[in-house]
Parts: C-alpha cells; structure tokens; sequence
C-alpha cells in the first residue's frame, strides 16, 4: 500500500506538473504608457473603440485606484518600480538623473559607457540595466526557464526599454533619430528583423501623412478650446492647433520631433513590436516569453500641451486604435487565450501651472532664484562659506559639501534640522525633512513621508529632502510636468487581460509594486529579488 501511495504521489506531482506548464501564458505583454492619468480612461472613454481600452476594462481586470507610493514619479524610477516590483529606495533608480556622493558626479539611470551604441555612430546606445541594483520579473522568468524563454523590450526611450527588459534580455530597442538602435550589452549588432524594420523609413509615411485630427474639433469636448494659451508652439507653426503639416514642420524641426511629439510615436512602437512578434517567434512554444513595451510620445505631447489640450485626448483616440490593432495582432499571431497584457503608466501629470493659476486653483510656479537667494542667506547666516557648504542640489534634495563641514566644525545633523525648518517658510514648499529622520522612519508616517521614504536609498540620499506644494511646479510658461507625491502624479490606470486574468474591478488601493508578484503568480516563477509588493488577490481569484 506504501509502495502505491507513493506512486500516486509521482504521478499527481506529474501530472499537477504538466498541468502548471499548461496553465502559464505563451506569451506577456507589459504595456507602459509614459505620462498617463487614470482618469482618461474616464474622461475620453465615448471617444474610444470597443476594442482597446474599453476590451482591456470590460473583458480583463481594471484597478481603478492604482497609485505610486513613493516619490519621485518620473519614467526611470517608474518603470523600474513596475518590473522589479519595489521602490526605488530598493531597486536603485531614484530618479531619470541623480547625484552620486560618492562618484562626485551626476548618474543617468540608464547610462553604461563600458558598452557601446549597436545601429548607429552616436553614443545613444550606450545603455544598459547597470544601475538597477535587484532582479525584475523578466530577469526571474528567463532564470525560470534556463534562459529558453525570449525576453525583449522597446521604446522610443532608452530607460522605457532597458529596464523593463532587465539584465538578462534578448535584446532592448531604442528611438536614435527615425530609427531603433541598441547597445552592446546585448549583442554585437542588430538582428537582421531590426535592420529591415529601420529599412522601411516608416517615418516618411508618417510625414507624409500629417498629424490629422481623428474628429471634428469640435466634437473633442473633453478639452479646452484648440487655441489656448498653455501649449507650445513647434518652430514653423503659427498657433498650436491641429491638423499639423508635418511635412513642413520636420524640415525646422527634424524628423526625431515628427516622431516623438505626435502620436505616430505610438505606431512606430507597436509596429516594432509586432515585427518583434513574429521575428522572434514570441509566444510560439510552451515557454512563456516576454515583450515590454513603453509608449514614450504621450510623455512628449503632454509635457507640451498639457492635459487639458487637444493634442492631448487626439493623442489617447489613436493610441486605443494601437491597442485594439496590437489585441487583434496577438489574437491571431500567439492565439487568444494563450496571451496575458497588462497596462499601466510610469506616471501622471499635474496641471498646467499657468491654467492653476488662471483657474484659481492652488499651484503655480516656483521662483527658483527666490528660493537660491533664500538658502544662500540661511547658510550664510549659520557659516561665512554659505552656498559653498552645499556640494550638490538635485531634483528634490540638497547633499552637504562633509568635507566643507568638518572644516567649519559643523554637525550635519544639526544643519539639516535647521535648513529643513527654515525651508519650511517658502510660500512653495508643503514639507521639508532632514533626509535622515525620513529614512529612519522606516516609512511609517503619514503622507508625505511614507512616500519620501520610499524614493530615498540608503547609498543614494541627500541631507535634506523636500516636497513642492499642490500644483506648483518648476517648469516653463506653457507645458506641465510631473515628479511629485501628489494624486495626480501617482494615480495611474492598471489593466490586465487575457490568460489567467480574472476579469473584475477593485477600488481598494492597490501600488505600482504589486503587479511583478502579481505576475510571478500567473507565470508561476519567482519574486524579483528585491520585490516589496504584494500580489493582487481580485487578479488571481475568483471573488
């Protein structure tokens, strides 16, 4: 009877086995689009098809209150955070760019100049995963599968694609000028697929075409008037209005524009991927592969046009059409059912300062020669080196000069404490903190230091740490920008379809962290090494 037990036993662990294999998606489809408010779902949702967002809401899973729990919010730490399923104070991106005390200089999170640029004589593709300091959940799937499993990524941005793609990718595809280049942390050169793609010089088609509105003006009602006042101008152009003859403007503006700042930026993302799809046989066998993809141009058109414009919900029409065109794609290439996307956003974005203002609502704008002038009197008020203590103020912190401290006799825990306090009284400034109390919280505390904590690594943080108020912001008379804690940079849409997805919908607060572990679940393979969030439970079960 043992000898039988113990049979059954192999043969359910078999079975079960086999089973498992079975059960996992041919192939995921990460979705990032750079620059997207959950609320568009909302707010241009009768503009949409019944095919893209609408079939990703209705047939899939949508977390309606998905946030970022840490600041900064921008596109590095961003994607990071989605594919390693932590905060940057874990994985290491801290922000697009950062100051490295111990290096003395400023860090690009991408940067790699031990590597070189693959496609192209420039140094655009001198990039790689080098700084992203745990696994992602691409990273742990190709380990699954003893590195059988295909792994790639693509963007108009390089970081949009590297760190998604982690330190174990097939390849990672980036925009240089009209074309994708890559790096030679992959390969040696580009595959012969990717050469022929950059061979049809898509962007012509596109010129030629013009960026054509997908309405009547008239009907786009959603948005403020096509002519207004918080929009960029492209250099050829008398007012920023659509339709826009880009065939006029690419000769002032150069073709990179044409791309970047329009929509087609969207379609040459997906017809990559597509091409990606079928070149690289993705989703062909029982092992699970992996595309990650990022729209970068909705990013481009809402810092120039904000997100009352247009341009702007124009934008979000067509990029549904990419979305239900790449649906219909992966329906027939990999088989529906077979397949598992997800979509999300590595941000939002505020108003525009100059509309807060005109609207009367809290924001504005930030004098920074006010705020400069400021320090510089409260340092010199505490030490005749003044300014000269500070070494280093980048994004949101201020580092200490420690060797200039201990010349003056200085304790850096004391002088944090008191330019923290003092920066406490500019009129722009909610809360600044001594860097170190933040980080030995331990996060604990209310917002906003629950969410500072999260964005400071312990190798990487500064001495004093601060938050902007609602809806000011540091940036140019037209255009708006993002990076804060606040809701309408961290509240992002989270949709996820297809194999192993229990279609639904939840209002309870989910993060940003929680869709890696939600994945590893439905691939069945490990957590990313650094992976703080917890899995979606409404994903994975039937409620």
């Amino acid at each position: 009877m043992k000898y039988v037990v113990v049979i059954f036993a192999i043969f359910t662990s078999t079975l079960v086995n086999a089973q498992s294999t079975e059960q996992k998606p041919k192939l995921v489809v990460g979705i990032v689009v750079d620059q997207m408010r959950n609320e568009y779902l909302q707010r241009f949702e009768d503009k949409f098809g019944d095919d893209g967002f609408k079939k990703l809401m209705r047939e899939g899973f949508y977390g309606a209150n998905h946030h970022f729990s840490y600041m900064p919010t921008s596109t590095g730490p961003g994607h990071a955070s989605i594919y390693t399923g932590t905060t940057p104070g874990v994985h290491g991106i801290v922000a697009n760019n950062w100051y490295d005390r111990q290096k003395k200089k400023k860090i690009y999170c991408a940067e790699d100049r031990s590597v070189k640029t693959i496609g192209a004589m420039n140094d655009r593709g001198q990039m790689s995963p080098a700084n992203l300091q745990v696994t992602t959940i691409t990273d742990e799937l190709k380990l699954f599968w003893n590195k059988r499993s295909k792994v790639i990524g693509v963007s108009i941005k390089d970081r949009g694609a590297v760190l998604p793609a982690g330190h174990l990718a097939d390849g990672a595809y980036w925009l240089s000028e009209n074309k994708f280049i890559s790096s030679s942390f992959y390969f040696d050169e580009l595959p012969q697929w990717v050469e022929d793609f950059n061979s049809q010089n898509l962007v012509e088609d596109y010129i030629r075409e013009g960026w054509q509105p997908s309405l009547p003006i008239s009907e786009y009602e959603a948005s403020l008037t096509d002519e207004n006042p918080y929009e960029v101008t492209w250099a050829g152009e008398d007012t920023p209005v659509l339709p826009k003859n880009l065939k006029k403007l690419a000769r002032e503006n150069g073709k990179r524009k044409v791309l970047t700042l329009t929509p087609f930026g969207n379609s040459f993302v997906t017809a990559f991927a597509k091409s990606a799809i079928e070149s690289e046989n993705l989703g062909s066998d029982g092992i699970t592969d992996f595309l990650a993809m990022s729209y970068s141009s909705p990013d481009y058109i809402g810092h120039a046009y904000g997100p009352r414009a247009i341009e702007l919900e124009d934008n979000y029409i067509k990029l549904d059409r990419e979305i239900a065109s790449l649906l219909n794609f992966l329906d027939q290439k990999v088989g529906e059912g077979n397949y598992t996307v997800f979509l999300t956003a590595d941000h939002g974005v505020a108003e525009v300062g100059q509309f807060s203002l005109d609207e009367n609502l809290p924001g504005g704008y930030i004098n920074t020669e006010k705020g400069l002038a400021f320090l510089d009197s409260l340092l010199l008020s505490i030490h005749p080196l003044g300014m000269d203590l500070v070494e280093e103020i980048e994004g949101n912190q201020l580092f200490f000069d420690m060797e200039k401290l201990r010349e003056a006799d200085l304790e850096l825990d004391d002088l944090s404490e008191e330019v923290a306090v003092s920066l406490n009284n500019l009129d722009h400034i909610y809360a600044a903190y001594p860097a170190y109390d933040v980080y030995m919280s331990g996060g604990a505390g209310e917002f906003p230091m629950n969410l500072i904590y999260r964005g400071l690594h312990p190798k990487l943080r500064g001495d004093v740490v601060w938050l902007i108020k609602s809806g000011y912001m540091d940036y140019g008379s037209v255009g708006s920008t993002h990076g804060s804690a606040w809701n309408y940079d961290t509240h992002v849409p989270l949709l996820m379809y297809g194999k192993n997805i229990q279609p639904g919908i939840t209002y309870r607060e989910t993060h940003i962290r929680d869709i890696a572990p939600t994945l590893s679940m439905i691939c069945g393979i490990p957590l990313p090494s650094g992976c703080t969030g917890t899995p979606i439970p409404e994903v994975l079960n039937k409620q």
